[in-house]
């Protein structure tokens, strides 16, 4: 599991987050929700190593980030950033086969690990498109897909994590919906751990097992997302929410309007 520990991130005044406890747990997505500025984002970047924390500290199986080399943490755990620029124009297929870089697979078996991401990800018709002519959706799954690429190298038996920053900032309803579901199928048959960053408390309540709520850098509530009170959420967001369902008994949260 990935396992943060009082862990806080300070840039000069800013405490971004706050002596945060969370842990990423094998076989089960957990969404990282919260008002703009509440920590989201910079916590994540915790939990992938990839900033250091000014306090506490992010384990992976029990071993702090900054012990991991640098190719070891990468068949562990793959990140899905908010944008990711790249200077040349790759067409989408070298994309997905950048996740091979610190990973790489037998030479066999690359060709399928590319086609079965591509296709989890909604994008084998766009494989010989560059990049730069795509929308920014189609980026944000192509970068998934890459993502579930690094991935694959994982063969030492031990659960992977996949760290998603918004990942559905740009997509339409039914791609939301298709990258959250892969996310989960890839969960399910991996036995992998995902923590994903979003806005949308539907859908977090209809992917995520786990929900951890920020609010200036603090935990403000942790659990099940339909143990979340009312009380809070509206204290959090500024904003009171009606939890509907819909007519396949799925959870809808609307926000009741100023």
């Amino acid at each position: 599991m990935i396992e943060a520990q009082s862990v806080s991130l300070t840039i000069g005044t800013a405490n971004l987050v706050d002596r945060v406890d969370v842990t990423i747990a094998p076989g089960r997505v957990t969404a990282i929700l919260g008002p703009n500025g509440a920590g989201k984002s910079s916590l994540l970047s915790l939990l992938a190593g990839e900033r250091k924390p000014s306090g506490g500290q992010v384990s992976l199986s029990s071993k702090p980030l900054s012990q991991w080399r640098a190719n070891d943490l990468a068949r562990r755990r793959a990140v899905v950033p908010q944008s990711a620029q790249l200077a040349f124009p790759f067409t989408v297929e070298q994309v997905v086969r950048l996740g091979f870089a610190l990973t790489p697979p037998p030479p066999k078996q690359r060709a399928d690990i590319v086609a079965q991401a591509m296709a989890e990800a909604d994008i084998t018709h766009l494989r010989d498109r560059p990049l730069p002519t795509l929308s920014g959706g189609e980026r944000q799954r192509t970068h998934f897909a890459r993502a579930l690429a690094q991935l694959a190298a994982n063969d030492d038996g031990q659960p992977a994590y996949l760290l998603l920053d918004e990942p559905t900032a740009s997509l339409d309803p039914a791609h939301q919906h298709g990258l959250l579901a892969s996310l989960r199928s890839w969960v399910r048959r991996t036995n992998g751990g995902a923590a994903v960053v979003l806005h949308d408390l539907t859908l977090a309540a209809r992917y995520a097992q786990d929900v951890l709520l920020l609010s200036h850098g603090k935990v403000a509530a942790q659990g099940a997302m339909a143990d979340l009170e009312g009380a809070v959420l509206e204290r959090v967001y500024g904003i009171g929410f009606d939890r509907l369902t819909d007519s396949a008994g799925q959870a809808l949260y609307v926000a009741r309007g100023l």
